[in-house]
């Protein structure tokens, strides 16, 4: 296609057309930057057509270039100032560039031309839910699924808002909605099955998480929450099977190292529950949780030298924790290091 328009321009190089379907083959390649040099040849040719500043607009968007974005659909305005999508590409400009109350006024503006555009009405309320104002957030939820009964994607957007909420009776009313429309799709069951997760309904939380899993094998996130549910059952086998499962789609993810030497410590299998809790800490050496972890089987251990390293780890990652203070001091008894516990008798002195 991009060789045919090329093709096309080599015979006459001013013609309109060719130059925006090249733009758009460019665009459509995620070419950017010949997707911009085709729009300015078409714009030099003739500069009135405001869709032709919305599509160079799109790319230098797309490009993260967004000061040149808002300038050509700021123009794209001048000729079409009724054009209800170059508002919605100015909100989501601003949107990107973190000016929230702009992004606002103009996603208000979009409805203003087109009340039952639904794309401004989501990303409203989206925005509304990260600035915590869930009333209104709510209210746009309700009005683009009034406009459009049949997007699935509403009802689960507006489903999360009453999940953040606690609102579980209504978070499973709009999920259950969501389902009925889009059966096969997997992130939908995923989100049945977070609810069911944090209402400790589990046997539901593993059939929607294994659900999901049946539409898109590679969800690794409902393996690890697969995993959770079998540990609060107290079916550790079970999870770590399904940890072992989530490893094979991505052995780089501490968290599930973690969960695995959680399930062995439960287990009481403590020198398997040591490998994993290393296996995450090579790769997060920072991560407080597993440290902690790591630090109580050592001193339950009695290898208190070993859990005071781990513990003075914690301690320099958060100074705050007290707790982890007052059993660095026992440890140091144990070991009778008189020099280090007159040195954490008075860290513990000095946070009270």
């Amino acid at each position: 296609m991009i060789e045919r328009f090329k093709e096309s321009l080599k015979h006459d190089p001013d013609d309109l057309d060719s130059w925006v379907n090249l733009g758009d083959a460019y665009y459509d390649k995620d070419d950017f930057e010949n997707a911009i040099h085709s729009y300015k040849k078409a714009l030099a040719i003739n500069s009135y057509y405001s869709e032709i500043w919305n599509n160079l607009g799109l790319s230098y968007s797309m490009k993260g270039e967004l000061d040149d974005a808002i300038e050509s659909y700021f123009h794209a305005l001048k000729l079409d100032p009724e054009d209800a999508v170059v508002y919605y590409n100015i909100a989501c400009v601003y949107e990107e560039k973190e000016q929230y109350d702009k992004a606002l006024e103009y996603y208000k503006k979009s409805l203003e031309f087109d009340p039952s555009y639904t794309d401004a009405l989501n990303n409203m309320a989206i925005l509304y839910k990260d600035l915590n104002q869930h009333d209104k957030a709510i209210r746009s939820y309700e009005k683009a699924i009034r406009i459009n009964p049949d997007d699935p994607i509403l009802y689960n957007n507006l489903a999360s808002i009453y999940f953040d909420l606690r609102d579980f009776t209504n978070a499973i009313f709009y999920n259950k909605k969501s389902l009925e429309l889009a059966p096969d799709n997997p992130d939908l069951w995923f989100d049945f099955g977070e609810i069911a997760y944090e209402t400790r309904e589990y046997d539901i939380a593993i059939a929607s998480f294994s659900k999901s899993l049946e539409l898109d094998p590679y969800l690794l996130r409902a393996w690890n929450y697969i995993g959770l549910s079998y540990l609060f059952k107290e079916n550790c086998s079970k999870a770590i099977e399904s940890f072992n499962q989530a490893l094979t789609l991505n052995d780089k993810d501490p968290i599930l190292y973690e969960n695995l030497g959680f399930s062995y410590e439960l287990l009481e299998n403590y020198s398997q529950a040591l490998i994993y809790y290393n296996k995450a800490l090579d790769l997060h050496p920072e991560f407080i949780n597993v440290l902690k972890k790591v630090a109580k089987i050592h001193y339950q251990r009695e290898n208190f030298a070993v859990a005071a390293e781990y513990y003075e780890k914690v301690f320099n990652l958060n100074p705050n924790e007290q707790d982890v203070v007052e059993t660095l001091v026992n440890c140091y008894e144990k070991l009778n290091d008189v020099e280090n516990l007159k040195k954490w008798r008075q860290i513990k002195l000095n946070l009270q």
